[in-house]
């Protein structure tokens, strides 16, 4: 169990540091505040940066593994 836990809060800081190491129109930090500002909802997912790739996979990873994680503690 402890090896899911710790899997899960390397997921969980991987996602906040791709947040907000992701560039902003005026510069650095523009995670820190929120906004899509390089990326809007029309866009392809082919075309977007890097680092808005690698935060929509974590998320997504993220968010499965606590599923996962929930329903097997649920069977114990």
């Amino acid at each position: 169990m402890e090896a899911w836990m710790i899997l899960q809060i390397v997921i969980s800081c991987g996602l906040i540091l791709t947040v907000i190491l992701q560039p902003r129109k005026s510069g650095l930090g523009g995670g820190i505040f929120g906004g899509m500002t390089l990326a809007n909802r029309s866009s392809k997912f082919k075309n977007l940066p890097i680092l808005t790739k690698l935060t929509a996979l974590l998320g997504l990873v993220l968010m499965v593994l606590s599923l996962f994680f929930a329903l097997l503690v649920a069977r114990v």
